[in-house]
């Protein structure tokens, strides 16, 4: 017998997932050069589309994972 889990349960885990995997996006994207198409001197303008990408996919990352767990959830 399964142990059904609330939606408010989801939606703590969705928040707190979102701020590890964005962190950790955000660390992997450093690995990508991006100075060879923007131009010199401008480590602020990589450094704010980077975060920018980091929260996207990391959004999308989480929310991809917490759906299946959802599904799984009220398949249950």
């Amino acid at each position: 017998m399964f142990l059904a889990i609330s939606h408010n349960v989801f939606v703590i885990i969705k928040i707190v997932m979102f701020f590890v995997a964005t962190i950790f996006i955000f660390d992997a994207m450093q690995a990508i050069d991006f100075s060879k198409i923007f131009r010199k001197d401008s480590g602020s303008q990589i450094r704010f589309l980077f975060m920018v990408i980091a929260i996207i996919l990391g959004y999308l990352f989480v929310d991809a994972i917490i759906n299946i767990l959802e599904s799984v959830n009220n398949f249950f």
